[in-house]
């Protein structure tokens, strides 16, 4: 999987795209077709957004892709996966926690996690990039331009993570799926990044 970012537009938040990469590399490894992730300032009603696209639907390029990125994707079928992080809620993590705190607190970080509050920027990321990167995972293997739930890919089955009942979008199998592995991959993105 090659994996391209805009996070080096954004200095501000000192997201180091190398070990990011390795990061998602090592624990989605199951992910072959190329990722682009984006920070977006237009985004201001997620968190986060995932999207199965087709470069042929695009009029130009995004400035962060190279040539050696696009002709990866013309090789998977001119399809790749998008995922959008929204600037404000990011910004938040990392620049105004209690706010985020607000945002997030159905997310239950704290009820899965132990971690130090100068941490919450990076768990708040790893989270939500969790969720995000295993709906591409789901994904991952179709080729059609019309996605068929019945084909997709799932990880975590309801009736095999009962304890995890509780989590928000339990009734559809693919939100469960990447609730349950923001819950188990956050802290190996975690561990792998640092």
């Amino acid at each position: 999987m090659k994996i391209i970012t805009n996070l080096s537009e954004y200095p501000e938040f000192k997201i180091d795209e190398g070990l990011l990469k390795k990061a998602i590399i090592k624990r989605f490894s199951k992910i072959n077709k190329p990722l682009y992730i984006n920070v977006d300032k237009n985004l201001i009603q997620n968190h986060g957004v995932y999207r199965r696209d087709w470069i042929t639907e695009l009029k130009r390029f995004p400035t962060s892709w190279t040539p050696q990125f696009i002709s990866e994707i013309k090789d998977n079928g001119d399809i790749y996966h998008r995922i959008n992080l929204s600037y404000d809620f990011l910004h938040n993590a990392f620049h105004n926690r209690s706010q985020s705190n607000k945002d997030t607190d159905i997310w239950d970080i704290r009820k899965y996690f132990d971690f130090d509050p100068k941490d919450y920027p990076y768990m708040y990321l790893f989270f939500l990039l969790a969720h995000e990167l295993q709906h591409a995972q789901q994904c991952d293997s179709q080729h059609l331009k019309s996605y068929k739930d019945s084909k997709g890919y799932v990880q975590y089955k309801k009736k095999n993570w009962k304890e995890y009942e509780d989590v928000e979008s339990n009734h559809n199998i693919f939100e469960f799926d990447a609730e349950v592995a923001s819950i188990k991959k956050t802290l190996k993105l975690y561990e792998s990044y640092f």
